[in-house]
């Protein structure tokens, strides 16, 4: 145990190094923070300078902070050019437009005289379509009139050839019915003779004795005539007269139906002309399919005055088109003067906001990433700043709490620091010995032992005495 005091003695002034040390933890603690801190803003400080122009990489906070708040006023400037930019493209798109309306109106009035070019003579073709129409309705209510006096003399000269037929036949009729009826009267004049030449014998036959003769009113008739061979008598001669005027009946007859039949053929020759059938036929069937047609070009009447009109009235929009569109290019052509003098001063202007850029937008854009890189910047050196004055204070602090601790510079006290295990243990360690010493002197029973064995407590004192204050 003795020989192991000088460690024992050397463990407890660590252990009491370890403790005077430990006030100085937190402030180091915190100078280390604040260390990684400040390297940290530093860092980020490099990077956002990286960030920036060449001529702007190196300047001071006060020179950022002065670029940062003319590029603020450049933005604020660019609303305004904005909204002129704004109204720029609303100029263009109006001015767009009026060239859009412009060519609409152009091609109104070159489709206008075009189709203006040609209306006298669609209007003539009209007109004529018009009055062709008119004059086949016309040629066609003539025509309608001779088909009915085609037909009847069609139907005439039919009835006359047919008439002309029965005439023939009726003349051979008559003939023969004068030939019958001359036969017959001869028969009968024939009879009648040969019964006169016989009318003795018949008279005869009716004499009796003592009657009156009826031709001379004898009443003796010592010598009457007798009937000879092909006597004719009264009723055969009266059978002879009956059929002659039968047949004179017949021939009247059929001299009646002859006269009938010709007067009839003079009346169908009268009205059926000179013509044949077969032309009149023709005629009529030719004045039938030229009333059709007629009729037909005729039914066009009223669409062709339909057509005139809706012509008429094409040709009066026509016109009102055309002069709409001459008053409107006329009005958009003193419009179109306004607003391209609007557009250059709008554009000089907008060329100055640009700063060389496409629009004002892409302009602001880049002056707001520029912003945005000068107030990073500007923040990081802020930042930095604010970081060095915490370091320079939590180092300041660390002097200053080492120096009460009785260390003579922070190195020390943080080469001291022990953490609570390490310090418990060396307790322990100094604790177990000092038990195992107090209980071998107790055995000796020497009171001189024993004394020894009671180690005083290191005085950390003795090896850091409080020295100047000064920083690491």
């Amino acid at each position: 145990l003795d020989a192991r005091r000088d460690e024992h003695r050397a463990t407890g002034a660590r252990l009491e190094r370890a403790r005077a040390a430990a006030p100085v933890g937190p402030a180091l603690e915190l100078y280390d923070e604040a260390g990684r801190a400040h390297r940290a803003a530093a860092a980020a400080e490099r990077a956002a300078r990286e960030r920036l122009p060449d001529a702007h990489r190196d300047a001071t906070g006060e020179r950022l902070a002065a670029l940062e708040h003319g590029l603020r006023e450049d933005l604020g400037s660019l609303s305004a050019a904005r909204r002129a930019e704004q109204r720029a493209a609303a100029l263009a798109a109006e001015r767009a437009g009026l060239d859009r309306d412009a060519l609409a109106d152009e091609d109104t009035l070159a489709d206008a005289a075009d189709w203006l070019a040609g209306w006298e003579t669609l209007r003539a073709a009209h007109e004529r379509r018009v009055e062709d129409a008119r004059e086949a309705a016309t040629r066609a209510a003539r025509l309608e009139g001779e088909i009915a006096p085609a037909r009847r003399r069609l139907e005439a000269a039919r009835e006359r050839d047919r008439l002309a037929g029965a005439v023939g036949t009726a003349e051979a009729g008559l003939l023969n019915a004068r030939e019958r009826a001359a036969r017959a009267r001869e028969r009968w004049l024939d009879l009648k003779e040969r019964r006169l030449l016989g009318i003795a014998a018949e008279l005869a036959a009716g004499l009796g004795p003592g009657e009156p003769c009826k031709v001379c009113g004898a009443t003796e008739h010592p010598a009457p005539a007798r009937a000879a061979a092909g006597h004719v008598d009264r009723a055969e001669e009266e059978r002879a007269l009956d059929a002659a005027q039968k047949a004179d009946t017949a021939r009247e007859h059929a001299e009646g139906e002859l006269r009938a039949l010709r007067d009839a053929l003079e009346r169908a020759a009268a009205e059926a002309g000179p013509d044949t059938a077969e032309a009149l036929a023709a005629l009529l069937d030719t004045t039938r399919r030229a009333f059709a047609e007629a009729r037909e070009a005729g039914g066009d009447a009223h669409a062709a005055r339909e057509a005139l009109e809706r012509a008429e009235r094409e040709h009066d929009l026509r016109v009102e088109a055309r002069q709409a569109a001459q008053l409107r290019i006329t009005a958009r052509t003193a419009h179109r003067e306004h607003l391209d003098a609007e557009l250059r001063a709008l554009e000089e202007e907008l060329a100055l906001a640009r700063g060389g850029e496409e629009t004002v937008a892409r302009r602001a854009a880049l002056l707001e990433r520029e912003l945005a890189a000068l107030g990073a910047a500007l923040d990081a050196v802020r930042t930095a700043a604010t970081a060095a004055d915490d370091l320079e204070k939590a180092a300041a602090r660390l002097d200053d709490t080492a120096l009460r601790a009785g260390f003579d510079n922070p190195s020390l006290a943080a080469e001291a620091l022990l953490p609570a295990g390490a310090q418990r243990e060396l307790q322990d360690r100094l604790d177990r010995w000092r038990s195992e010493a107090a209980g071998a002197a107790a055995e000796l029973a020497d009171p001189g032992v024993a004394a020894a064995a009671a180690l005083p407590p290191a005085d950390p004192a003795a090896s850091l005495r409080p020295r100047s204050r000064r920083s690491w």
